[in-house]
């Protein structure tokens, strides 16, 4: 009980670390293609994460290890690229709650791709959640606009990537072998955006302005938030609950939509208030009702 408790708050602990990112990463966007961006946190994030576990690499002879890192490595990367592209086109609070939304659907592949059974209360999670998104959807909160859809399907490409990482057996490898997942997870997210990047160049894309606001943000998204908080969860996570994982996640947009709404002077309006208190109860839900069993 003890050990899963500390499982818990480790990945509490990355939720703080990602909240803050949707604040620089606003503040880095008007002077760097979200594409660069990715591609640039990511290779930071690589090349620290190969001088940390150095000593790993000769594991990437192991086809098991690759299969993993792959299938992690290229959902990782399209949520990423999805939602730091989406965070172009809407608010950062709206930007958080609707990257909260994996919560609606991490039981959903859970039970269809893995055959998981989730828990009741996890399932009226999905109804909440589904709920938020409604609210946040509608033309009184704003509607949907193309960063709001890009971050849905971003928040579905997590989903897939948090559930593969509970159920794929990633716990066998070991620490040695979490590290170099790290490593291929970082390393094919920057490597495909350097891909995409390059032919954007091609058909006009703007170049990075280097600036206080871009550097800071890559120093933070690149090691904070990217080579911490995925040794963190590749390391706690697996044989946890992927819709556990998800719902203590989704708890996320609650701290960046205090940031934005302190730092950056954001306001939600009454509907997406509402939309937001009811992914937040999505969140809750199962973990109150853990609690109460165990009393």
């Amino acid at each position: 009980m003890r050990t899963e408790a500390g499982k818990e708050l480790a990945l509490v602990g990355i939720t703080l670390l990602w909240a803050g990112t949707f604040l620089l990463i606003k503040r880095a966007l008007p002077y760097c293609d979200p594409i660069a961006f990715v591609a640039l946190r990511f290779a930071l994030a690589t090349l620290a994460a190969v001088l940390i576990w150095r000593g790993s690499i000769g594991l990437l002879r192991n086809r098991r290890l690759l299969r993993y890192g792959i299938v992690l490595g290229v959902s990782y990367a399209l949520g990423f690229y999805l939602q730091t592209w989406g965070l172009q086109y809407t608010t950062i609070a709206r930007s958080a709650f609707f990257t909260g939304t994996f919560v609606v659907f991490v039981p959903l592949l859970q039970r269809i791709l893995w055959r998981k059974h989730p828990a009741a209360p996890e399932w009226w999670g999905v109804v909440f959640g589904t709920a938020g998104i409604g609210l946040l959807s509608s033309p009184d909160a704003g509607s949907l606009n193309i960063g709001d859809v890009a971050t849905l399907a971003g928040a579905l490409a997590w989903s897939y990537y948090m559930g593969y990482m509970s159920y794929a057996g990633i716990e066998q490898l070991g620490a040695m072998g979490t590290g170099m997942l790290v490593v291929l997870q970082c390393g094919i997210t920057a490597a495909i955006g350097a891909v995409a990047y390059a032919v954007g160049r091609v058909h006009g894309s703007a170049p990075v302005v280097w600036n206080a606001d871009v550097v800071i943000a890559l120093l933070y998204t690149s090691i904070l938030a990217s080579v911490v908080t995925t040794y963190v969860q590749t390391r706690v996570q697996p044989g946890v609950s992927a819709a556990r994982v998800a719902l203590i996640f989704a708890l996320e947009p609650v701290f960046a939509t205090l940031l934005g709404i302190v730092v950056h002077g954001e306001r939600l309006r009454l509907l997406e208030a509402l939309g937001a208190t009811f992914i937040v109860i999505a969140a809750a839900l199962p973990s109150l009702t853990s609690v109460r069993q165990s009393q």
